[in-house]
């Protein structure tokens, strides 16, 4: 019987232990870099969509009033909040009806004053979790809707990320705020105001980009 004349030498080299800390270490530092970008689009994408599900559902809403009430769904010179109140949360399914948000967690834009008390004062929740508060300007009588689209126990809690205002115009639309319109007071990304950030609801509904390019 012929014996193999062809031997196989086995390789036994493999990595030193410096070679895989090396390598753990390079990973380690491509991971840091990277999953927190990886995380913060996910956490804009998911705002965007929430968004986009509280304009639809609030203007469903709008529509619904108007074909219930009539064409004059708020006056503004008779009308309160609360009556407003009464008639919009007909149109949702709610897991909290009074006293549901505190408003003292709620901040502007750039996260550096609270936002004024009375724009969720009077308020609901659904079951989704999204928060909407209600608030009739003292001196433009103006219906302001602001909605959490993310809920209230969610952060970051702030106009511009996860809280917008929409305003009940005079033919009865619902019209998301952009600067300077109702009043003068409403801004988008200018620190000098402290209502910095209400008026990115129009800034959100028509830049495809705005969740992405958000600080």
């Amino acid at each position: 019987m012929k014996k193999n004349r062809y031997k196989f030498k086995i390789n036994k080299n493999g990595f030193t232990l410096a070679e895989v800390l090396i390598t753990l270490v390079i990973i380690g530092v491509v991971a840091a870099m990277t999953i927190p970008t990886m995380v913060n689009n996910l956490q804009r994408n998911e705002l965007r969509s929430q968004f986009k599900k509280a304009v639809s559902v609030s203007s469903q809403a709008i529509q619904k009033m108007k074909t219930d009430y009539g064409d004059l769904i708020f006056d503004k010179d008779k009308d309160s909040e609360q009556a407003f109140r009464d008639k919009f949360i007909k149109y949702f399914s709610v897991i909290c009806k009074e006293n549901c948000v505190n408003e003292d967690r709620y901040k502007n834009f750039t996260n550096s004053k609270t936002i004024e008390a009375g724009y969720f004062a009077k308020n609901f929740i659904v079951q989704d979790g999204t928060s909407y508060g209600f608030h009739k300007g003292e001196k433009s009588h103006v219906m302001y809707i602001s909605v959490d689209i993310n809920g209230s126990d969610k952060k970051p809690n702030r106009w511009g990320y996860d809280v917008f205002s929409f305003y009940i115009s005079d033919d009865q639309m619902l019209v998301p705020c952009s600067a300077g319109i109702p009043s003068v007071d409403i801004v988008c990304n200018n620190s000098s105001s402290p209502y910095n950030g209400i008026g990115c609801a129009a800034k959100a509904t028509y830049d495809a980009n705005y969740f992405k390019n958000l600080p």
